[in-house]
């Protein structure tokens, strides 16, 4: 499985490479490094606009008394297409203003909420998947305990 990870990430930089080099070859070398420049700097200018916009709809949500849930993953969208702005290549480009454009985002973000939401869950519920672990006295170092703490056994 990290093998066919490694492999996919690699033959894409390779393919991104490919556009570029041919970019550079039809309409001469400035095109790319322009390309690169541009989607960099769109690039921070998303994570900031979308960092700030989405803390703004989770602190509406919390407000409001919403779980904010559809906030959370527009600002992780909108930040995971300001890090594909900032990759250098011209397909990172494409994808990262496929999930700025509203249409293809809805898409994205339904699909996220469909697969990640429980169907047994009441509505508006949240539920945080963990583990509890019991730290027993007799592992843990001496330490003076006190007495007075609501939190001593």
């Amino acid at each position: 499985m990290i093998r066919t990870i490694f492999f996919v990430l690699f033959a894409l930089g390779l393919f991104e490479l490919f556009l570029l080099v041919k970019t550079g070859q039809w309409f001469g070398a400035w095109f790319p490094v322009l390309a690169v420049i541009l989607g960099f700097m769109a690039g921070g200018v998303t994570i900031r606009h979308t960092g700030i916009k989405s803390l703004n709809e989770i602190a509406q949500a919390s407000r409001t008394g919403q779980t904010g849930a559809q906030a959370a993953i527009g600002g992780i969208l909108g930040f995971f297409a300001g890090v594909l702005f900032i990759l250098p290549g011209l397909l990172s480009d494409v994808a990262a203003i496929l999930l700025l454009i509203p249409v293809s985002r809805r898409l994205v973000e339904a699909y996220m909420v469909r697969n990640g939401v429980r169907q047994n869950r009441a509505p508006g519920s949240v539920v945080i998947d963990g583990e509890a672990v019991e730290i027993i006295d007799d592992r843990l170092p001496p330490q003076d305990k006190n007495d007075n703490s609501p939190w001593s056994r």
